[in-house]
C-alpha cells in the first residue's frame, strides 16, 4: 500500500473561500432586506387605501338603498283605484282618532314630521286601516330612500310627491338614526302583545346598530395603528415591526367582518319585523346594498391581504435564510 500523502491547502485559498462565503451571505441578506422592504411598502400602501375606504364608508350614508320607481309606475298603471295611490300624500297628523285634547300634542302636529313615519303609522293603525290606506300595497306611503350608519334620507328628484312635501316643510328629508336608549313609544291603539313585540325588536335593532358602529370604529383605529407600525418598520427592527403590523391588520379585518355581518343581520331583521304592512317592502320595490357598503367590503379585503403579507413574509424569509446558511456552512468548513 502506498502511504497517504497529506494535502496542503494554502492560506490564501482558505481566505478566498471564507471571503466568498461571507460575500454570498451578505448578498443573501441584502436581497432579503430588499424583498422585505418591498413587501412592507406594498402592504402599507394597501392598508392606507383600506383605511381611506373604511373612513369613506363610515362617513357616507349610502349603505342601503330603496328605489320605489317601478312600484309607483305599477300602481299608476295597474292599480285597482287611481285615488288609492294618492292616499300616501296624506299627512299622518290629519288622520282621525287622534287625541286632540292635549295642547302639547296639538303644537307638535304643527311641526314638520316624516310622512309615513313608522311611529305615526303604528299609533294610528286602526284609523289607517279603516280608511283603506293599507289594504293594498299601493296605498302605503313608500318613497325612495338611502341610509347609512348615522342618517336615513329621502332621494330628491325621483318622486315629485315627496319633493313637494319636503319643500313645503311637511316632511323632513333626513332623520337621525338613534344609538341611545329611549323610553318605549306608547302605542295606544294597538294590542299589548304587538306593542311588546315591537319594543323588543327595537331593542334588538339598537344592539345590532351599536355593535356595527362600535366594531367599525375599532377596526379603523386598529388599522391606523397598523399603518403607523408598518411605517416604523422601515427604520427599526424590520422583521419584528412588520410582523406586529400584520397582526394589527388581521385584527382590524376581524373587527370589520364582525361589523359587516352585524349590519347585514340588522337589515334582514328590520325587513322581517311585524307588522309587515309597516316594516316590510312590496315585491316590486328595488332595495339592496349601495356603494358605501361595497367600500367597506373592499377595505376588508385589502386589510386581510396586507395582514397576510406582513405576517407570513418574516417567517418565510427566516426559514429560507436558515436553509441557505446551512448550505453555505459545509463549503466554509472545507
Amino acid at each position: 500500500m502506498k502511504p497517504c500523502t497529506p494535502v496542503l491547502i494554502r492560506r490564501s485559498e482558505v481566505d478566498r473561500v471564507t471571503d466568498a462565503s461571507l460575500t454570498n451571505s451578505s448578498n443573501v441578506d441584502d436581497r432579503r432586506m430588499e424583498k422585505q422592504t418591498l413587501v412592507t411598502a406594498i402592504s402599507l400602501s394597501m392598508s392606507l387605501a383600506s383605511l381611506v375606504l373604511l373612513i369613506t364608508a363610515i362617513m357616507t350614508d349610502h349603505w342601503y338603498e330603496t328605489d320605489t320607481t317601478r312600484h309607483r309606475q305599477n300602481c299608476d298603471q295597474f292599480g285597482p283605484d287611481a285615488n288609492e295611490h294618492k292616499n300616501r300624500l296624506m299627512p299622518i297628523y290629519q288622520l282621525p282618532l287622534m287625541d286632540s285634547s292635549n295642547p302639547r300634542r296639538n303644537q307638535a302636529l304643527l311641526r314638520a314630521i316624516h310622512v309615513g313615519s313608522r311611529e305615526e303609522l303604528l299609533e294610528n293603525w286602526r284609523s289607517i286601516l279603516g280608511m283603506g290606506i293599507l289594504e293594498t300595497e299601493c296605498g302605503r306611503p313608500i318613497f325612495s330612500t338611502y341610509s347609512g350608519l348615522w342618517r336615513k334620507c329621502y332621494y330628491l328628484g325621483k318622486d315629485k310627491d315627496i319633493d313637494n312635501l319636503i319643500s313645503k316643510g311637511i316632511a323632513q328629508r333626513c332623520t337621525i338614526i338613534k344609538y341611545h336608549f329611549s323610553q318605549p313609544i306608547r302605542l295606544r291603539n294597538i294590542p299589548l302583545n304587538l306593542t311588546r313585540t315591537i319594543q323588543q325588536d327595537e331593542w334588538h335593532l339598537l344592539h345590532l346598530r351599536r355593535i356595527t358602529a362600535g366594531f367599525l370604529g375599532m377596526a379603523a383605529a386598529v388599522l391606523l395603528c397598523g399603518c403607523i407600525v408598518a411605517s416604523v418598520s422601515f427604520a427599526w427592527e424590520r422583521s419584528l415591526t412588520q410582523h406586529v403590523s400584520g397582526l394589527l391588520f388581521l385584527m382590524a379585518g376581524t373587527f370589520s367582518i364582525i361589523s359587516l355581518c352585524t349590519y347585514a343581520a340588522n337589515v334582514s331583521y328590520d325587513l322581517a319585523r311585524v307588522p309587515p304592512f309597516i316594516y316590510g317592502l312590496p315585491a316590486d320595490v328595488e332595495h339592496g346594498y349601495s356603494w358605501s357598503s361595497f367600500c367597506a367590503w373592499l377595505s376588508l379585503g385589502l386589510t386581510v391581504v396586507s395582514g397576510c403579507l406582513c405576517t407570513t413574509f418574516p417567517i418565510l424569509s427566516c426559514s429560507s435564510s436558515k436553509a441557505q446558511q446551512g448550505k453555505a456552512a459545509p463549503n466554509a468548513s472545507v
